[in-house]
């Protein structure tokens, strides 16, 4: 009878052991075979930052730029990299090696002196005894700027054994699991208690789990507490227990477990929690420091020493006695560490980073390119296209405008995004208002109607003059009769000058002139990608569309021709440096360079003498070329413009349309310009010399002297006369009818009272 019984009992351990092996294989094995640590952390990276000799750099943002990449400032010469030495307007840095997709830096010293915000010179630093080698440029390392992991938002980084410091393993077992080194991945002890209490409040109120069952719901099984999870936590954690040493497991538990919160990003693992907490790496943690993280475990919320400093120094004291009551530590030991000072190291509250808004579209991009979610979680390498300086300067300027608003900044000759910011506040709205929404942009889509007038070869130069009176139209609701925003009408007016006062009759002339289906190919072919409804309302901007789609359409103008592609990375790397992906080239050719040079021609008008002429309160009109923009009743408030290298637009209005009676002049402008002075122009003092003219004249356009009154060339009578410019071919031949030549004009025009061309209106659309 015995043997029976007996035989019975090893039949059912080994059905219960091959029962165990199959779910393993089936449930276990596959995700073992990969990384044994579960999700890492996706780490994103800016932009290297290219210092140019005669590029712009204020000796301030030099070294804040430094101070970012945590070079250390010595009183004398730099010794090794990561490090400068400051003496007057000279630098001298030694430059860490980095290896970037499209670079690769090796340690070198150089030389950077300044001179009125400027880069004057660069020199290589070689060995003692060697002269200076002169460079043209040099890079700084691209900062890392943000760290993801799926949509779970996790911060992680692998923890290596070597890092384990021994005090935070004994911590952990001594609070979690005393009998670690005891059992085999059950306790039967601390599962017998936990079962009676389930039983008596018949529901899972207490887990009594070991180490290793914790370590298998963490990577395996969900939070929620069922007793068919608990069956498979234990059948889990004795595979565990047969496959790993009990090094390898604790290696595996403090890589995987959740020690807090940072804002929207949950902190797993020793290797973040030590930076996130003390701003160290694991292997230097003190033993006071190791009983504070061990504590944390039990609840991160209610003994986060930021939030509850008092709780988590009296839970520190729990962790160092169990340590001292099982042998772990000394007396002294304990005593010392009670005694540690807490030294933690940045604020755990909630926060909004400049990043965010970007971070949000480079997580978009990415699961656009990889189908795979899982690739998030494998410890890839973004490197954006990000310049965190100009991010952080968009941020404040945004956070500074009245109502809410959005800013993007392109490099105008590759589309890439050097900052984004969607709105004021990402925790309060995490929207991104300059990508997704779309909105009516007002006249700041005006200058496609213009540059299809310019690009359609029938005649239409900068001098063609337009009938800007009172007309009415046929629209298939009936008839339609635009006006200007002040009712005042200007009779024929020159086309450089209906732009650059953004007047609403001219502008729909032209555009019923040229045709709306050419208007609409030809904002198609600048990168204009929402829907644009084909009636003359889309001269006065009533399609809607997006920030980005619409600031990227302006970098054609600024660029020379070419069509770009609004993109936030640049390259992808797997954990191991294999290339994923990888982005090069620039715009594709659009309309010719004369055209673009032309229509910024008109757009550096606006901004010197019509509805953007306050850029001179900045220093900037005669160095930016851009529009502004407002939608009916002051609902949306739009600037977009530019230099030859950054393009920027921003928004401002309100998330529910609503009338508003802002202005593109006086709500969005001085948010662009805040921002433009900032990035593009650091170095200028108010009251100093504009550097020269930015835009070089390209092949194919040519310069006349015309009246303005009649778009003719100018003659000795002309009381008014103004250098314009033409594509070559265009510009007129005959001279103006209305005032007579000769000495008697001249005369004449003497002294007649010029007029204006245009009466300024009094607000812009």
């Amino acid at each position: 009878m015995r043997s029976r019984e007996a035989a019975f009992a090893v039949a059912s351990a080994a059905a219960l052991l091959t029962a165990l092996l199959i779910f393993a294989e089936r449930r276990v094995a596959p995700l073992l075979q990969g990384d044994l640590s579960g999700e890492y952390t996706t780490r994103v990276y800016g932009a290297p930052r290219v210092l140019r000799v005669s590029d712009p750099l204020p000796a301030g943002e030099l070294r804040e730029r430094l101070r970012r990449l945590r070079y250390e400032e010595r009183k004398d010469v730099p010794e090794k990299p990561g490090q400068f030495h400051k003496a007057g307007d000279v630098f001298s840095i030694y430059l860490r090696a980095f290896d970037h997709p499209s670079a690769k830096s090796t340690p070198s010293k150089i030389e950077l002196t300044l001179g009125s915000g400027r880069v004057r010179s660069l020199r290589l630093l070689g060995a003692r005894g060697t002269p200076p080698a002169p460079l043209l440029q040099a890079v700084l390392e691209p900062e890392l700027v943000f760290e993801i992991s799926g949509a779970k938002r996790i911060r992680r980084r692998r923890l290596e054994d070597a890092d384990i410091p021994p005090y935070m393993a004994q911590a952990l077992v001594a609070v979690e699991d005393r009998r670690f080194y005891d059992h085999f991945g059950l306790d039967p002890r601390g599962t017998a208690r936990a079962l009676v209490r389930d039983l008596r409040h018949l529901r899972i109120a207490e887990g009594g789990s070991t180490l290793t069952q914790q370590l298998a719901r963490a990577l395996f099984l969900g939070p929620r507490r069922t007793f068919s999870r608990k069956i498979q936590e234990a059948l889990i954690a004795l595979y565990l227990e047969a496959r790993f040493s009990k090094r390898e497991i604790l290696r595996m538990y403090l890589d995987s477990v959740y020690f807090g919160q940072r804002g929207p990003v949950a902190i797993v693992g020793l290797s973040e929690a030590a930076r996130h907490y003390f701003d160290k790496e694991p292997r230097a943690l003190t033993l006071g420091e190791c009983a504070m993280l061990a504590g944390l475990l039990r609840s991160p919320y209610l003994y986060d020493p930021f939030r509850r400093p008092d709780e988590a120094l009296e839970r520190r004291r729990t962790v160092l006695a169990a340590m001292r009551a099982q042998g772990m530590i000394s007396a002294a030991e304990e005593a010392r560490a009670r005694l540690e000072p807490v030294r933690i190291t940045r604020s755990g509250q909630p926060e909004t980073r400049p990043s965010d808004y970007f971070m949000a579209f480079v997580e978009r991009e990415l699961r656009r390119q990889f189908q795979d979610e899982a690739l998030l979680t494998r410890g890839i390498s973004v490197y954006t296209t990000l310049d965190p300086w100009l991010q952080e300067l968009a941020s404040a300027a945004v956070h500074r405008a009245r109502q809410q608003a959005a800013l993007v900044a392109l490099d105008a000759r590759t589309g890439a995004i050097r900052a984004l910011v969607g709105g004021k506040d990402y925790l309060a709205s995490p929207y991104d208002r300059a990508a997704l929404a779309h909105r009516q942009p007002g006249s700041a889509f005006k200058p496609f109607v213009y540059g299809a007038a310019l690009a359609v070869g029938e005649g239409w130069t900068p001098a063609s003059l337009l009938d800007d009176t009172s007309q009415q139209y046929k629209i298939p609701s009936g008839t339609w009769t635009p006006r200007n925003h002040d009712r005042v009408y200007h009779g024929k007016v020159p086309l450089r000058d209906a732009l650059a006062q953004s007047l609403n009759a001219a502008s729909v002339h032209l555009a019923a002139s040229v045709g709306v289906e050419r208007v609409i190919a030809y904002a198609r072919e600048l990168g204009i990608t929402s829907d644009l409804r084909p009636e003359l309302g889309l001269a006065l901007g009533t399609s809607e569309v997006t920030l980005l789609e619409l600031t990227r359409a302006y970098c054609a103008f600024a660029n020379g021709g070419s069509r770009v592609e609004p993109h936030a990375i640049e390259a992808v790397l797997d954990s191991s440096g294999e290339v994923l992906s990888y982005r090069t080239g620039s715009g594709t050719p659009a309309i010719a360079p004369a055209q673009a040079y032309v229509v910024t021609s008109l757009l550096r008008e606006t901004a010197a003498s019509g509805t953007a002429k306050s850029l001179r309160d900045w220093g900037l009109e005669t160095l930016a070329a851009g529009k502004t923009g407002t939608s009916d009743d002051g609902k949306d408030a739009w600037f977009i413009g530019y230099t030859p290298r950054l393009a920027a637009g921003v928004w401002t209005g309100s998330d529910v349309p609503q009338p508003l009676g802002l202005t593109g002049a006086g709500a969005a402008l001085p948010v662009w310009a805040d921002f433009m002075r900032a990035a593009a122009y650091p170095d200028m003092p108010p009251g100093a010399e504009p550097p020269a003219d930015p835009w070089p004249v390209p092949d194919g356009v040519t310069f006349a002297e015309i009246d303005p009154e009649s778009g003719m060339l100018a003659t000795l009578g002309c009381p008014r006369k103004r250098r314009e410019v033409f594509l070559s071919g265009t510009e007129p031949k005959e001279k103006c009818p209305l005032h007579a030549g000769g000495i008697g004009g001249w005369l004449r025009g003497l002294f007649r009272k010029a007029v204006p061309a245009v009466r300024p209106p009094q607000a812009e659309r």
